[in-house]
């Protein structure tokens, strides 16, 4: 469908309006890979919608940068003089070519391969025109440089995450986290943090919202999916996702908890004092008790700390950070780095690393589970979009529970006992319901 079919972009409104019923534990299949449904993503969800894009780590020094993705279109990532990190659309405003086709470097300017139109990538000239070649033959009449000044995204930085959107209005990025925040604590602001490398890339066959979904909500699939880790030995067994809460935070966002019954935290002991300065009491108290944490920010960044492994003695998680990059209706580059406490043990960045490698990277055990089922959900859409029935997916896993009160448990949303629930993936697809109804409104 054309995106100017105006009776076909209506008559696809009126489906999502009426089979889209997260209120009642009701999603349609067809959402996943419908390139309609692809098309309202592109157009009202990601400009709209905050989106990661980096951390603070990644370009340490001013004239740094990388090039990341945000949507399907590419962008640059840089700082400063001024130390302040921006975000510009990477593509000349001359002839839209790409200005910086390199993955990351740290250069004092960033010059077109088409054209020569070249652009400041420091100080207080960052983004702006500085020239190009044969500029008074070429433009006897100058150039506005302010005219061509890059594309600027609306950027923010929270605890070294990385955010950017195309709304020049709208939410804050802490509004936009809300309580989601609290929890994201856990992983990015206990310590400071960095990123161990450059991020790893893949392409996986399979709609980008069938995954976010999954971290965001989805602690049910871990006693079939992974029911390998006991078959290892490596937990006590299969219900071993099932101990902790689900949290649904509000804002599209999700996650889930993981909690031990040990006395001591499993994080290492030389880092106590670090995480005691930058938590509160609550976030304290529960990272203490965590062994594992999955989440969602709406639409598509992931967190995770793995289930805690024994490795050479030593329980250890590596953590990790992840964008499910739309790149088509069934297709999904997929970027994830792995994240570390700056001052940690060696002891703890080694192992941490081997155990990121081995349990969430490209080649990891969990990764090999989840993508095969992701790929076949994505099948499966597919054939949803030729039948003549509507295909409806069943979300109403503990649609009639209670949450928590503050005094059971310390953390913001609406918090339940135990993992098992889809409360935050009704919370999700409501959110994605309004936005590609509403234009992009939140």
């Amino acid at each position: 469908m054309s995106r100017y079919d105006v009776a076909g972009r209506r008559a696809l409104e009126d489906r999502i309006r009426s089979t889209v019923r997260p209120e009642l534990g009701e999603i349609p299949l067809f959402v996943y890979t419908d390139p309609d449904v692809y098309e309202l993503d592109l157009e009202r969800v990601f400009p709209k919608a905050w989106q990661f894009v980096g951390h603070v780590s990644e370009v340490p020094n001013p004239g740094s940068f990388v090039t990341r993705t945000m949507g399907e279109e590419s962008v640059i990532v840089g700082r400063g003089d001024d130390a302040v990190v921006r975000v510009f659309l990477n593509a000349c405003r001359h002839r839209g070519m790409r200005l910086a086709c390199e993955d990351f470097g740290e250069v004092n300017n960033w010059r077109c391969p088409y054209h020569g139109f070249t652009y400041g990538s420091k100080g207080d000239f960052i983004g702006t025109l500085m020239g190009a070649p044969f500029e008074k033959v070429a433009y006897p009449e100058g150039l506005d440089r302010k005219a061509f000044h890059l594309v600027e995204a609306r950027t923010e930085v929270y605890k070294g995450l990385i955010f950017a959107t195309w709304a020049k209005e709208g939410l804050s990025l802490e509004d936009h986290l809300g309580n989601a925040a609290w929890y994201l604590d856990l992983i990015v602001g206990r310590a400071e943090m960095e990123v161990v490398g450059v991020p790893e890339r893949w392409v996986v066959p399979t709609s980008w919202r069938l995954p976010a979904d999954n971290f965001a909500s989805d602690a049910y699939h871990t006693a079939t999916a992974h029911s390998f880790l006991t078959r290892l030995g490596l937990v006590k067994g299969v219900d071993f996702g099932r101990d902790g809460y689900h949290v649904d935070p509000g804002a599209g966002h999700g996650l889930g908890v993981g909690v031990h019954f040990d006395e001591k935290s499993y994080f290492p002991a030389e880092l106590q004092d670090e995480y005691r300065d930058n938590l509160d009491a609550g976030q304290f108290e529960t990272l203490s008790r965590l062994k594992n944490m999955h989440g969602n920010i709406f639409p598509n960044f992931t967190f995770l700390i793995p289930n805690f492994i024994e490795v050479e003695g030593k329980r250890v998680a590596g953590a990790m950070l992840r964008v499910w990059q739309p790149a088509g209706p069934g297709r999904t580059q997929v970027w994830s780095w792995h994240l570390v406490e700056k001052n940690a043990p060696e002891w703890w960045k080694k192992l941490g690393r081997r155990m990121y490698t081995q349990t969430f990277s490209s080649s990891g055990m969990f990764d090999q589970d989840d993508t095969e089922n992701w790929e076949m959900q994505t099948k499966s859409s597919d054939n949803a979009l030729y039948r003549d029935d509507e295909f409806m997916l069943h979300y109403a896993m503990g649609i009639d529970a209670t949450p928590l009160s503050k005094d059971e448990f310390p953390g913001p949303g609406d918090v339940f006992d135990g993992k098992f629930s889809e409360s935050a993936a009704r919370s999700y697809y409501g959110v994605w319901r309004n936005m590609v109804l509403d234009g992009g409104s939140r």
